[in-house]
């Protein structure tokens, strides 16, 4: 099944003016967000714009002689396959790129990111990078269980407001934590610039720590919200998520990889759609969706705090640094405090008291089930037939033994009758 590869390479040739911007054109925006643009993109609009064939050969020509140019432990390597196609169409090569913001704050814990596109004279797209390699991203990323708002999610707020300034046609978009930034700031933005919002597209985005969808804010743009999660959706459907969602396919194999945009499949310039989400994923998110609340929001924070103290004690930067070093991980989890030991051990026991039982099957069915039902099934050799001539003969080696073996009884008897006589007599 085609993907946003084949896209590029089936509509990459024609411009924005002569077929209109679609849902795989914003995804497309909205992976090139991960690309590392720092000190390539302008960060202030007033600097001026460079167009994104442009920001390709810096980019290329910064990481000249690396054999595989990484984003990161989880952020696809693909996405730079993605930015050397799209910097080679017609479609994208020409298209400004201007206010890039990157900001990695572990004090604050934030982990924010965005930048802007010009598809034509009145129009501009925001793109907010989902998380990134940092433990400080995560971090803040599991803040949402009890803390809103998280400071990337002010910082989208702002980030909107400035960029929509000139903009008579606005697009916010977001993949992952991008696409819960993107509807924070759509549904806080003002009443002059939600009319402007022409599309907020979040894909597999997490939901928020308190129910939105009924606010008004969120009434005043939910007509122009697409929300686009995979079957097996593992982020899409955390916290108090949007119910208007649309699923789609995905060639990964395992639901965890499903969050990979990259293997969503595409037919023309829409998404594959699925009827639904898997039914075991779903049931594993009811219990995670219990187990959040049915904690205090001091013990989730006791829990996330505890966690993430752990990990940061190894002083790792990235989730790359942890799994170079998975012995130091180990030793920091082995060595916890006692507070933390509680604060951990209270988060795993409300885990559990939901039952056993439910928390083994639906975690099981979800990293297992779809990975087990995808291995191919080995097939038993076949026995071969025997050679009729060799059957016989072997029937007939077989039938000699026996009578051979039954005449040499019968002279073993013999023998031994004889031998009683003798001695009788």
């Amino acid at each position: 099944m085609a993907n946003v590869f084949d896209y590029i390479k089936w509509r990459g040739d024609l411009t924005f003016e002569q077929s209109p911007m679609n849902e795989i054109d914003a995804l497309i925006f909205c992976e090139l967000s991960y690309i590392f643009f720092d000190g390539i993109v302008p960060e202030d609009p007033n600097e001026g714009y460079i167009t994104l064939a442009e920001a390709a050969e810096i980019f290329f020509e910064r990481n000249a002689g690396q054999e595989e140019i990484s984003l990161g432990e989880i952020v696809p390597k693909e996405i730079v396959t993605l930015f050397r196609m799209t910097a080679a169409s017609k479609r994208f090569s020409k298209i400004p790129l201007s206010h890039f913001v990157n900001i990695i704050d572990d004090e604050t814990v934030e982990q924010f990111s965005a930048i802007s596109f010009y598809p034509d004279d009145e129009t501009v797209f925001v793109a907010y990078r989902g998380t990134d390699d940092t433990i400080t991203g995560w971090r803040e990323d599991f803040r949402m269980a009890f803390l809103t708002p998280v400071p990337a999610q002010k910082r989208a707020e702002e980030y909107l407001l400035k960029a929509s300034e000139d903009a008579k046609n606005i697009y916010v978009a977001g993949h992952s934590k991008g696409g819960n930034l993107a509807l924070w700031a759509a549904m806080n933005a003002s009443d002059e610039i939600a009319e402007r919002i022409e599309k907020v597209y979040n894909f597999d985005g997490p939901g928020f720590l308190d129910d939105v969808w009924e606010s008004e804010l969120y009434e005043r743009v939910a007509g122009k919200i697409s929300t686009v999660i995979p079957t097996g959706s593992v982020v899409g459907l955390l916290l108090k998520y949007d119910k208007n969602y649309r699923v789609t396919k995905s060639s990964a194999k395992g639901y965890l990889h499903q969050h990979d945009a990259l293997t969503w499949e595409v037919e023309g310039v829409e998404f594959v759609c699925d009827e639904d989400v898997a039914p075991e994923v779903k049931r594993a998110h009811e219990v995670v969706g219990k187990w959040i609340y049915s904690m205090e929001p001091d013990e989730r924070r006791a829990f996330v705090e505890g966690f993430f103290d752990i990990l940061c004690s190894t002083s790792a930067k990235t989730v790359t640094d942890l799994a170079a070093n998975r012995s130091t991980v180990i030793k920091a989890f082995s060595n916890i405090e006692p507070e933390t030991r509680q604060a951990l051990m209270s988060g795993v026991k409300f885990f559990l008291g939901e039952g056993k039982s439910a928390i083994s099957e639906s975690i099981r069915e979800l990293l297992k089930k779809k990975s087990d039902e995808e291995k191919p099934t080995e097939k038993k050799p076949e026995t071969p037939k025997p050679d009729k001539k060799l059957k016989k003969a072997v029937a007939k080696k077989k039938k000699y033994k026996r009578r051979r073996n039954s005449v040499a009884c019968r002279m073993q008897r013999e023998a031994i009758y004889k031998a009683k006589k003798s001695i009788k007599k």
